[in-house]
């Protein structure tokens, strides 16, 4: 779908003062497609042309109490009265922390500023407190743009060689290939290879940092009791759990994926949903990992955590969260996953709908499930791309990478709902026939 005149002016603009005319690699969809957003109000965002999407990507997920909530501007307004960077704790900070901990169940919380630098620190954090350098991870999980975990993220389609032995690819240039050196990368929801890994290399490794489900894979799941597996093995090696819970934070449930899928971490991180789009972010765990922070142990510090604009919406959509709002998250995405299974079923083409309620993702493939990155890379995206691209021409924007859920807000309502299922029926017809 090409731009719109006034997109595409300002894009240009853009381009001659930012690299690509984007902030971010992920925002850029070309010089004729990228476009520019004029303003954006509860389920609703406006371009540079003022045309207007039901938007399902809310700036990668973090809105998940929709854009521009009154209330939460409002507790910011008031907020910013008294200041905003102290290098001092302020009390928003210590009401956010109580908050977190009330509603997921760690024992301690340090604020931070994004996903990225959350991992970041969980897993100093870790190697500080096992004395061990090396992280282990999955394939096609991603834990913010840091070098430590930027590799096989986005692997190549036919693989990483042999399985029982993958090699590593990093995301792009400039990662030092020395950092690969303190990585293991392997299949998700493979317990026989995560099993013999640890077994043979346990004593190196200081983490197992895991997505509880791959949010850039399209919601691929975890299996039954894999979550549960790495808890034990972790347990049983002296290993240190991080749940990277940056995309499922405050959003599959009130306590995050640790309730939705009932297990307990040693370190969690959060960020996106936290602040409804404010830039903030979270280190927390249990006590005696996270009580060994601080001056002459594990150094941590940065010089906007707990800023009291971040603290402020952090609290106000933590009040939120707590009286209910997820309820209407989940209602409308069980609305959508029930039109697509009806709409797709009766186009006859093998699909599978994966992920929690609240992000829910499409990938067409004859695989009856989605265990790992690979059974994603085989899927069919063109096709995917193709009704994605019908659907923007009709007003409706989820991402139109096919790794991205569909992430949905308190503020989409059952009227959305029933247009966006008429205009995914009649892109999918569109491409499919």
């Amino acid at each position: 779908m090409k731009s719109g005149p006034k997109s595409k002016a300002m894009f240009d603009r853009a381009a001659q003062s930012i690299p690509g005319g984007v902030s971010s690699n992920f925002r850029y969809w070309g010089a004729d497609e990228t476009l520019v957003v004029k303003k954006a109000e509860g389920a609703y965002l406006w371009d540079q042309d003022d045309k207007r999407y039901v938007d399902y990507r809310l700036g990668f997920g973090p809105v998940v109490l929709g854009h521009a909530r009154q209330e939460i501007i409002d507790h910011v307004t008031e907020a910013m009265k008294i200041g905003n960077c102290f290098a001092m704790t302020n009390e928003y900070e210590i009401r956010v922390a109580e908050k977190i901990k009330k509603l997921t169940g760690v024992d301690l919380v340090r604020m931070s500023n994004t996903g990225t630098e959350a991992t970041m620190g969980a897993i100093r954090i870790a190697r500080a407190f096992t004395g061990r350098d090396k992280i282990l991870k999955f394939d096609g999980a991603y834990h913010g743009f840091q070098d430590y975990t930027l590799w096989n993220t986005y692997p190549p389609a036919s693989g990483v060689g042999y399985r029982e032995s993958p090699f590593l690819v990093p995301q792009g240039s400039g990662i030092p290939r020395s950092i690969g050196d303190l990585l293991y990368s392997l299949p998700f929801n493979d317990k026989e290879l995560l099993e013999h890994k640890l077994k043979e290399r346990w004593q190196d490794i200081a983490c197992i940092i895991v997505e509880p489900l791959l949010g850039n894979q399209a919601s691929i799941m975890p299996q039954d009791g894999f979550l549960d597996f790495i808890r034990a093995q972790c347990d049983k090696y002296g290993i240190v759990m991080i749940l990277d819970e940056v995309k499922t934070g405050f959003r599959i449930a009130k306590g995050g994926a640790q309730e939705y899928f009932n297990v307990k971490a040693d370190i969690v991180t959060y960020a996106k949903c936290l602040g409804n789009g404010f830039p903030v972010a979270a280190i927390a765990g249990q006590k005696h990992i996270m009580g060994e922070v601080g001056p002459g142990k594990i150094p941590h510090g940065g010089t906007y955590g707990g800023n009291v604009i971040a603290m402020a919406a952090a609290e106000k959509v933590l009040d939120l969260i707590e009286a209910g709002e997820l309820e209407k998250v989940d209602a409308h995405g069980k609305k959508l996953r029930a039109g697509w299974k009806k709409i797709l079923d009766a186009a006859g083409v093998p699909y599978v709908i994966q992920g929690p309620d609240a992000m829910p993702g499409i990938v067409f493939t004859k695989e009856p499930v989605c265990r790992e990155y690979k059974n994603w890379a085989d899927g069919d995206h063109d096709t995917y791309h193709a009704i994605i691209q019908k659907l923007f021409e009709k007003g409706v924007m989820p991402d139109i990478d096919s790794r991205e859920p569909w992430f949905i807000s308190a503020c989409h309502t059952d009227a959305d709902a029933d247009f966006v299922l008429g205009a995914f029926e009649e892109s999918v017809k569109e491409v499919i026939g």
